[in-house]
This record gives structure tokens, sequence and C-alpha cells, in this order.
């Protein structure tokens, strides 16, 4: 395959049809995942939830995250009620405005209406992006930002379009008030750029710089928020950067590497990454294209880099693939027939495998047993808990994974406190604590059946309430949810947290 063959120009870059298309596939998406939502029955992740627990004390930053998920949130729970539906709402909708984006950047970067196509297809078949798209995180919202960027960087520096700067300025910045980890995309471009003689002559001109203080400006918010709070984002974000290594270096953490290359295999489709692989193995040589390459496998080195010596989350990597698949959406039609139907082979098992992960019950699969089973069977366990319960004023639980969900299913807006002795830093921290609550009656929820005594001892009485187990469509057991209500609180000096 020549460059020739790689950079010649489609005769129409778009035409009303695909605006059309497009259009549809980008409104229809976000009703396609209100179906999935409602017939997997899948409830609040316990990040989703935390977000929500957020979006109840509106703030210009919060302790891992800057705060753009928890304001979206509460905008449209305030439009819209308390729901589910209404808390990914606008994870929906920056799905789509990722896809969006995705196309006309490999459009513009191909000249090439196909190859913007065959980008939409990777964006919504590759198995790291859609679920990722189902849940009210801040990851969607890097994927928006972060192709928003790197497509105003490319402009910038290979179309002649100096405000492009100013664009990508807004597009790290609306990053960051969701999520740290866009501050990689500037830092590796801004390597690349020292590390060319072109580079550096763009970067002794005024444009980049403003778009880097406007990245400052719309990101400052956050700043100002953590240098008022012992910058624990950062120390938060310091701990995912650095990591914990295994005792023994990385022969103690040879499984965990494995476990982070074969799910990247997996996540990206195993199909389509034999071919992404075989295409993208070597550099290419248009600078344009090689920027893409570069920049895309610096991020993935710095990961495989520090999943050698601790864990990496599957999904930390993933902005790093975008560049990749906007290279590879022009490949494709390049490749023999045979390439081109193992591509869309591929595409088509990620579609089965994605489906039947969110809808087991219909291959006769348990969902006790599939992925996802930790979003199902909340609401009605803790319903009936709230029912045992009775009238109390506040709830206890072991850790923040816990605390948002039953801040969201119970039925009374009540305060919610993790007490583990051993806990790490959560955004609880930040709120007012458990002296406020002396003389008052409470429940301590939990998915043990063990009461701690340090619960027991600060109460003048506590009794455990009947279990109540989630259960499946099918009858399985997910998990049992244990309460115990104790009266009249009394203060008592609690642990702080260990770690951030």
């Amino acid at each position: 395959m020549t460059e020739s063959q790689l950079a010649s120009p489609s005769p129409e870059l778009s035409t009303r049809r695909d605006v059309v298309l497009l259009a549809g596939l980008l409104l229809l998406l976000p009703l396609l995942r209100g179906f999935i939502s409602d017939v997997g029955g899948f409830d609040l992740h316990f990040d989703e939830a935390q977000y929500w627990e957020w979006s109840q004390h509106l703030d210009w930053s919060y302790y891992s995250k800057g705060p753009l998920v928890a304001w979206l949130i509460a905008a449209s729970t305030g439009l819209f009620g308390h729901g589910e539906w209404q808390v990914r709402l606008f994870a929906w909708l920056a799905y789509s405005g990722f896809l969006l984006v995705l196309f006309v950047f490999a459009r513009q970067f191909w000249r090439s209406r196909r190859a913007g196509w065959w980008a939409v297809a990777l964006g919504l078949t590759t198995p790291l992006y859609f679920p990722l798209g189902q849940v009210m995180t801040t990851d969607v919202f890097l994927f928006l930002c972060w192709t928003w960027a790197l497509w105003a960087a490319w402009r910038a520096l290979y179309r002649d379009q100096p405000s492009a700067w100013l664009e990508m300025g807004v597009a790290v910045g609306l990053g960051g008030l969701a999520k740290p980890s866009i501050a990689m995309l500037p830092f590796f471009l801004g390597l690349g750029l020292l590390a060319t003689a072109r580079g550096r002559r763009e970067l002794r001109r005024w444009p980049p710089w403003a778009g880097a203080a406007l990245a400052l400006l719309v990101v400052s918010p956050v700043i100002l928020w953590n240098a008022g709070n012992d910058w624990v984002m950062f120390r938060h974000s310091q701990g995912h950067i650095l990591g914990v290594a295994e005792e023994g270096g990385w022969r103690s953490n040879l499984g965990n590497l494995v476990e982070f290359l074969g799910g990247q295999f997996l996540a990206l489709s195993p199909l389509v990454a034999v071919v992404l692989v075989r295409e993208l193995r070597y550099p290419p040589r248009p600078t344009e294209q090689r920027m893409l390459w570069s920049l895309s496998l610096a991020v993935l080195a710095f990961f495989l880099a520090k999943a050698t010596f601790s864990k990496v989350q599957l999904n930390w990597p993933a902005p790093a693939y975008i560049g990749l698949l906007v290279l590879f959406a022009g490949h494709i039609d390049t490749l023999t027939a045979g390439w081109r139907r193992l591509v869309i082979a591929g595409m088509a098992s990620s579609v089965a495998l994605v489906t039947v992960a969110l809808f087991p019950m219909w291959v006769g699969w348990s969902p006790a047993q599939a992925p996802f089973k930790v979003l199902r069977v909340w609401q009605e366990p803790v319903a009936e808990m709230a029912r045992q319960t009775g009238e109390v004023q506040f709830l206890l639980v072991p850790s923040y994974h816990l605390a948002g969900r039953m801040a969201f299913y119970w039925p009374e807006r009540l305060p919610v406190y993790p007490v583990a002795a051993d806990r790490r830093f959560s955004q609880h921290d930040f709120w007012p604590g458990l002296d406020r609550e002396v003389g008052r009656d409470a429940v301590y929820l939990a998915t043990g059946a063990e009461l701690p005594e340090r619960i027991s001892a600060t109460f003048a009485d506590c009794r455990p309430l009947p279990p109540v187990p989630a259960i499946t469509g099918d009858g399985r057991t997910l998990r049992t949810l244990y309460g115990w209500r104790c009266e009249d609180y009394r203060y008592t000096a609690w642990p702080a947290p260990v770690t951030y």
C-alpha cells in the first residue's frame, strides 16, 4: 500500500445522505441505551452512585475527579427527576458526540467520507468504548474531549489553523473538569513537538501557549478547589500515575501484566486488533500520520510500563486507541478482500459478545455469573431493607462503594457515612461528619454478615434485621444485604482514612 493510495482524496467529503444517516444514528443511540438499561435491569454502578451523591453537594471540584459529571447529573435530575436514565442521560449524549467528532476527524484526516464511516463503525463496535458509554462515569467525557483535542491539534499543525490551538485548550480544559488523565495528551504532544525542528518552531509562536493558558483557565475551578483542600486530587492521582509496586518487583506482578495485555486485546476485539496491528506495526511515512501513531503509542507505552509493576485497570489506556482507530479507518478500504472480511467479522463478533454480556438471559446464561452483575438487583433489596428498618436519621456503611447506592436507592434522602477502620479517603471526608448525629438512630448496612464491634459500641443498642438477598430472575442470589438498626448514637473519634 503506497502513500499516494492512502492520501488520495474522495471526490465527496460528505453528502446530504451522510448528514441524515449520522444524525439519525446519533439520535437513536440514546434511545437504544435506554432500552439496554431498562431491559437489562441495570441499576447504578458504584461510581455512578458516587457521582450522584456529589451532585447533591455541588462544588467546584471533588476528591478524585473534577466537577463536570456531578454538574451534569444535577442538571439532568433537576430537569427530569430521580432515576437511573436521568443520571445517565448526558453520558449517552456525550457518546453520540464522541462518534460525531470521530466521524468528522477521520473524514477530514483521510479526505474520505468512507473513512469517516469506518471510524464510526469502529467506535460503535469496539468493546472498550460502547459499554463505557452506557454508564455515567468520567470515561465517556474523556473520550469526547480527547478526540476533540487531538483533532484540533492535528488541524493546528497540519491544516494551517492556528486558532485550533485555542480549540484544543477548551477541549483539554473541559476534559480536565471530568478526568485529570487528559493531561497526558498535551504532555506527550509537547514532548513530540520538542523532538522535531518543526515542532520547536511551532512552540516559539504564541497560539500553542494561548491554548495552554485557555486550558488552565477552563480547569481553574479544579486547581483552586484543590489548593484550598490540601491538593487531595493530585495526591489521589499520584497513586494512579506512579502506582503501588508489587513486592518482589515485576515477577510478582506478572499475573496482572498478563491480565492487562489480554484485556486490552479483548477490549479492542481480537480479530480487529490483529488487522490493526498488522497495518500499523511500522511508523507511517507521512508526518501527520506519524504524529497520531507516535502519540498513541507513547500513551500506551506509559500504561504498559506501569502495568509491569502495578495493577492497571482495563479502561485506563482507552483514550490512547482513538488516534490509532482514526489511522486504521483510512486503511480498511485498501485492505484485500480477505483482510477486510476479517475486520467486518471482528466487528460483528464484538457486537455479539457485548450483546450476550448485556443480556445473558437471552442465551440461557445466568446474570449472576455474567459480566456486569455488579450493576444488577440493588433497588429492590435496599427498598426492602428500608421497609424493615423503619424511621432512622442516617445510614452507616463500610465503604464509599456502598455509600452511593444506599443514598440513591434509600426511599428517603438520608446522609450516609463510610466508617470502616481501614477505609481510604473519599468525598465524604469533606462533608459534615458524624458529630452532628449524636443521639439519633441509624442503620448499618453491609454485604457481610458481621457487625463490627466498633459500631455496636457507639450506640446504646443495635439489633439485626432479616437479611435481604438480591435474587436474579432465574432465582440465583447475587449478594445478600445485611442490616442492623442502631439507636442513640454516642460521640466517638473515628480513625482517619489510611490511603488516598
